[in-house]
């Protein structure tokens, strides 16, 4: 390539002219996006002995502890037969979007650096990170579908619904993760904040308990399937364990889902020029 035609493709962070032109190009570095993920996932934990067994020991011994916790001590298990498979679901798939939450909030003040010395879409640093997450998930899927099988599930066609579950939510995070970047970038606080936030998601979706068994009256029932992860808990475990679903849950999390793509890469973009400024 020439030093005219390479200096034909850079543009001034925010000087895009069209939607299309700012997608091209960010289609255009989708190799990055899933090169570095990988060398990252490598990266994590290598001065430890068990290495990135981490990113699995980490939910597993969550799952343990509420198990002894919620299961055995207080009892939490109400209207769930497979407590130990709900567990797993749970707190795999709730983490997911968590960590990408997270890592996306992260991502712009991280690299700083990168985005003051070369001119490419900005998204791609908080999409990149929430790809590092979505591999990072992956062996969560295999360990949660294994523990469904030694506690006592049979195989079942609804397992294979993990798949398109998988990439609707990874859609839901990278926008979650578009928002969280720019309202770090912008406030700085954001980053402290965001942990509490989760941690009253985290009682607030029935990760550890089943909501409908617990809940009697219908308008408390439509605050829960108003929140999107609660949703997506809903859908895996109807996949994975069988439970029951609502069309509502299902309705509502392909909402959600588009509603937050679009919102976190149209409000995301706005605050462009400012990124590593």
């Amino acid at each position: 390539m020439t030093t005219q035609a390479a200096s034909s493709e850079l543009h001034p962070p925010g000087t895009y002219s069209s939607w299309s032109a700012y997608l091209q190009r960010l289609w255009a570095c989708r190799e990055y996006m899933f090169h570095v993920p990988r060398h990252e996932l490598r990266a994590q934990n290598m001065n430890t002995v068990l290495g990135n067994l981490w990113h699995l020991l980490n939910p597993i011994l969550g799952i343990a502890i509420y198990y002894l916790v919620f299961g055995v001590l207080l009892e939490v298990t109400k209207g769930v037969d497979n407590f130990i498979g709900f567990l797993a679901v749970g707190v795999f798939v709730f983490r997911y979007t968590q960590k990408s939450t997270m890592a996306g909030a992260k991502s712009l003040i991280q690299n700083e650096g990168l985005m003051r010395s070369i001119s490419f879409p900005r998204a791609m640093v908080p999409i990149t990170a929430v790809v590092t997450e979505a591999m990072a998930f992956v062996p969560g899927v295999f360990v949660f579908l294994a523990v469904a099988l030694l506690t006592g599930e049979p195989l079942r066609l609804t397992w294979l619904a993990v798949i398109p579950l998988f990439a609707a939510q990874f859609v839901f995070n990278v926008g979650l993760g578009l928002v969280a970047a720019r309202a770090n970038h912008s406030y700085r606080d954001v980053e402290n904040l965001l942990p509490f936030l989760f941690r009253l998601l985290f009682y607030g979706s029935g990760v550890i308990f089943s909501v409908y068994a617990y809940l009697e009256h219908e308008a408390l029932r439509w605050l829960f399937i108003l929140n999107p992860v609660f949703d997506y808990l809903a859908l895996y475990r109807w996949a994975v364990l069988g439970m029951d679903i609502l069309w509502a849950e299902a309705v509502a999390a392909a909402v959600w889902t588009l509603v937050m793509l679009l919102g976190g890469i149209v409000w995301f973009r706005r605050g462009e020029a400012g990124y590593g400024g």
